[in-house]
């Protein structure tokens, strides 16, 4: 699943100073935050170099229930600042100069694991950064943005941005501003954050506390098993750098009750798990590779969740087959079942594309998810068929990692497919996009099945024809390359 962005509040004002009317633009902050022993209260202090910001505003509504004696250290003076709204007006002074603030983190109950802006597990909280975390409306884009926390003894912190080193207690960021409307988590506690290096990009690897113990020792191995599957896609990580954070929560019939992905700020991907599960049903669960999936393509517009869960849902069971987590005849037996289920979901006389949108309202999920997984599966079958096998989705998806990862906006599925398409030099995606984005009915497989040899006998089963006319090409897609 993908996030939302946050529906920002409206920039409201108040002069505290005479401002000149020419907008000055200010050089990058640097921020300092303090949490305290018991996590309850940040101390923040920003200190602009350069240009001081005439404003500074908060990306969460509920920011200034949190912001406690806000002050603006000039040369010579203290200069107490109220909020208006989500903004924070500063007066003309000269630089440099600092602003300090103090955030309660108590000030909003820690409620619901799942939808909390604020959540404590065991000796951690994890909290959105756009609570606390106060942005200058103009800044040189061209530097980054130095983010340094000083923890107390026993503690780190996993944020969405990219880390560039620790010393002692003290945790160093860079922020580069990347989408910092949108939806991110991080976390402060008695946890440690470890890197996971891969071809291509980290993972920053955060283990939350939980009671409870989680086995460290065979999560992290299921972490690793899952990061490795998706390099059997074009031989790279998706990304550069993700935050990695795994929740504890103690419950779930599943052994991921929920999981996110989350691009504010940075790339993550969040998972909630119960602990108590043994470690043979993480080894077989498929929802860390559908995560770990959605990095390969970019935030996709809501209304189009079909693009975005249908890769993520397709190469859940090829990236796995391909990494040796299960057999071939088990992916294409589950990808199978999906189809099934979303041809059962697939309400009459309603278009992929208005079900889409109202997935969430409707808990259309099935044909939602599946019907992207058959479009999916069909892009990839075509890419292989018109070049002999040396194109695929997998090399399309390389290419967009090329041109256009990461990516600092929201895509339409018009758009994605559009830039694969130039791409990989064919019309293979939009005319898959125009065949069935306005279609009532689920994507018809059965001439797709009789080529690749999938027989099915039921709902749930099915047998592979080796001497289908496809059979090489059903044979391709769930075998990783060797080069």
């Amino acid at each position: 699943m993908q996030m939302r962005p946050f529906r920002r509040a409206g920039y409201l004002s108040v002069a505290l100073w005479v401002v000149a009317t020419s907008v000055a633009v200010a050089g990058p902050p640097r921020y300092m935050v303090v949490p305290d022993e018991r996590l309850e209260r940040l101390d923040v202090r920003i200190c602009f170099d350069g240009t001081v910001p005439r404003r500074l505003t908060a990306r969460n509504e509920r920011a200034p229930d949190l912001l406690r004696t806000a002050r603006l250290e000039t040369r010579d003076d203290f200069i107490e600042l109220k909020p208006q709204g989500t903004t924070l007006m500063l007066p003309r002074v000269p630089a440099p100069s600092c602003l300090q603030y103090h955030v309660e983190l108590t000030a909003i109950p820690a409620r619901n694991w799942r939808s909390s802006s604020i959540l404590r597990v065991g000796e951690a909280v994890i909290l959105e950064p756009a609570l606390w975390l106060w942005y200058p409306d103009s800044v040189r884009q061209d530097e980054p943005w130095r983010l340094e926390f000083t923890l107390p003894p026993g503690h780190d912190v996993s944020g969405p941005w990219s880390r560039i080193g620790r010393s002692g207690e003290t945790v160093r960021y860079e922020i580069r501003e990347r989408l910092a409307g949108w939806d991110a988590r991080m976390a402060i506690g008695r946890f440690s954050v470890e890197s996971i290096d891969l071809p291509g990009g980290r993972i920053r690897y955060a283990l939350l506390p939980g009671e409870p113990a989680p086995d460290a020792g065979e999560l992290r191995r299921w972490v690793t098993s899952g990061a490795r599957a998706m390099l059997t896609a074009y031989g790279l990580f998706p990304v550069t750098d993700l935050q990695l954070l795994v929740v504890p929560i103690g419950r779930g019939r599943d052994p991921v009750p929920w999981a996110e992905v989350q691009r504010g700020d940075g790339d993550a991907v969040h998972l909630y798990i119960d602990q108590r599960r043994p470690a043979e049903e993480f080894m077989a669960d498929w929802v860390l590779v559908h995560e770990l999936s959605h990095l390969l393509h970019p935030i996709i517009a809501a209304r189009d969740r079909w693009l975005s869960e249908g890769i993520a849902s397709y190469y859940q069971n090829v990236l796995r087959a391909r990494a040796g987590l299960l057999s071939p005849e088990k992916a294409w037996t589950s990808l199978h079942a999906g189809f099934e289920r979303g041809l059962r979901g697939t309400p009459p006389g309603r278009s992929l594309a208005e079900v889409s949108e109202s997935m969430m309202r409707d808990r259309s999920f099935m044909r939602v998810y599946w019907s992207g997984a058959a479009i999916a599966l069909l892009a990839d079958v075509e890419l292989r068929r018109q070049s002999g096998g040396s194109q695929s989705l997998d090399t399309a998806l390389a290419g967009f990692r090329d041109c256009c990862l990461p990516a600092g906006r929201s895509w339409s599925a018009r758009e994605f497919m559009g830039q694969l398409d130039r791409l990989t030099g064919t019309t293979v995606f939009t005319e898959l996009y125009r065949a069935h984005v306005d279609s009532n009915d689920f994507p018809d497989l059965g001439a797709l099945y009789d080529e690749l040899g999938l027989r099915p006998m039921s709902a749930t089963s099915l047998r592979i024809d080796p001497d289908a006319p496809g059979a090489a090409i059903c044979a391709a897609i769930m075998t990783a390359d060797e080069d």
